[in-house]
Parts: C-alpha cells; structure tokens; sequence
C-alpha cells in the first residue's frame, strides 16, 4: 500500500482510536491537510470523512485492483484553481467486516446499536477534531463513500445531521436489505426531508444506475432542489470500480464544497 508522500499526511495508529461501543476492530485512520493548514496555523478547515480509506489515495496499485481513487490530487488540483474550499480528508480503512460495517444490520431506522456508525461519529471524529485544524460546524463536515461504503455514508449523515451536512454516494448498494427486508428507499420515505446536501451517482453498466433514480426519485418527492441540495450525476458506460469513481469524484467535491462560480455539471 502507498500512501501520499507529503507532510500533509498524518497516519493516526490504531492504539489511539480504541472503539468505546460494539464489537468493532480499532483501526489506523489517515488524514490529508490542504496545503493552507501549512501556512496558517491558525486557520480551520471543513472535513470530509472518506469510507474504504485505505483505498482513496494515489496508489496504482490498491487494494481492489483498479488504482486508487487519487483523491488527494484531485482535492489539490480542485483547491489550487479554486473550484472549492480547502479541505481535510479522513480515509478510514475498511476491515475483513467490510459488509457488516458498511450496512444497517437489524434496522435502516435505528443506528443506536451500530459499531461502525458509533465507531464513526463518537470516537474518529472527535479525536480528528483534537488533534487536527478542524471546522467542527455540521454544516460544512461531509461523509464520503462508493458502493456499501456510499451506503452507510448516507445512513449516517441522515441519523445524524446534526453532525453532517454534507454527503456524496458514488455508486450505492441500495439494493441492500436490512434484517426487517427493507431497503434504503424504504427507510428514506419514513426519514422525510432534512438539510443534507446530498451528491448521487451511478453508472450504467451493472452499477445500479436504477436503484440510484429511484433514490433520486424520493429525495426530489421529498423537497430537495436540484442544484442547490441534490445532485445527481449518470455516468453512461461506467462500471462499478475505482477507475470510474476517480474520474468522476471531483463533481462529487465541487457540489459539496465547491466555490460559488464552480460548475458542477
């Protein structure tokens, strides 16, 4: 595994994130600085908490055999010609568990007894938030992911929006059921509208560009606008891996934290 050789990026070993509830595996977790975090001390940045961590970074040769999504850059190349905000990047790797952790397990509409979404919201994220120039302002704190890893993001920043505000979801499972038989699409109608920003997307082939319209679909019923709080993207040919995913996740970035005049079409 290769990880950005720069100063910006921090690894957090695992010894220091012990999980506090559920049957979960502590983790190493890696942080990404913006280049101003370097030249301000001062300053505090949003943060975007990025699901399959281990595999966003420029690594040609990551775990699942795609490349890795090379995140870093493009959050740099985004940055420096200005189409967004300096951000923080958190990758939190996933386990043997992957599945376990990245679905609802006994309910869509109860995450009080979730390891990972504990895990996530009471011991990572406050420990980025001590030790690192964090914005701890919901409204500018994002969750990141592709596949399951889009999944749980979404679920989290809708049983927690008064920690997230913003959420991207490259690719979801939604066909995924919880223990009850209902899906994500189940759990949204009974969830109502709420202020997230959400970025969706999917491909074409076998990416499960239907599931995603019909999300899309239920969001749009339930009050989001497009353009201002939703944004759907359909990427027509695309698979379901990283290849794709990093050539379209910079539309992901500029919807959630682009800069008034960036396009995000």
């Amino acid at each position: 595994m290769r990880f950005p050789e720069s100063p910006r990026f921090h690894f957090v070993p695992r010894e220091r994130l012990k999980p506090r509830f559920g049957s979960i595996h502590a983790r190493d977790v890696y942080v990404y600085l913006p280049q101003a975090a370097l030249q301000d001390a001062r300053r505090r940045f949003p943060v975007l908490y990025c699901q399959d961590g281990q595999n966003i970074w420029d690594d040609p040769e990551a775990c699942f055999g795609h490349g890795g999504w090379c995140l870093n850059r493009t959050v740099d190349d985004l940055t420096t010609t200005g189409q967004i905000e300096p951000v923080i990047l958190v990758g939190i790797p996933n386990t043997t568990d992957r599945k376990q952790e990245y679905t609802a397990g006994r309910s869509y509409a109860d995450l009080r007894d979730h390891a990972y979404a504990n895990y996530l919201c009471d011991v990572i994220k406050p420990y980025v938030e001590r030790h690192f120039p964090a914005r701890k302002d919901r409204r500018v704190t994002g969750l990141l992911g592709s596949s399951l890893g889009g999944l749980i993001s979404l679920l989290i920043a809708h049983h927690y929006p008064q920690m997230f505000g913003r959420v991207a979801c490259l690719s979801g499972a939604f066909e995924c059921k919880d223990r009850e038989g209902k899906t994500f699409l189940d759990f949204l109608w009974e969830c109502g509208r709420q202020d997230l920003r959400i970025y969706l997307d999917a491909g074409t082939i076998r990416d499960g560009a239907p599931w995603t319209r019909k999300v899309r679909d239920i969001y749009l019923a339930l009050g989001w606008v497009p353009g201002r709080d939703l944004f759907h993207y359909e990427d027509v040919g695309a698979e379901h891996n990283e290849r794709f995913w990093r050539a379209r996740v910079w539309r992901a970035l500029t919807f959630l934290y682009g800069r008034p005049t960036s396009a995000t079409g």
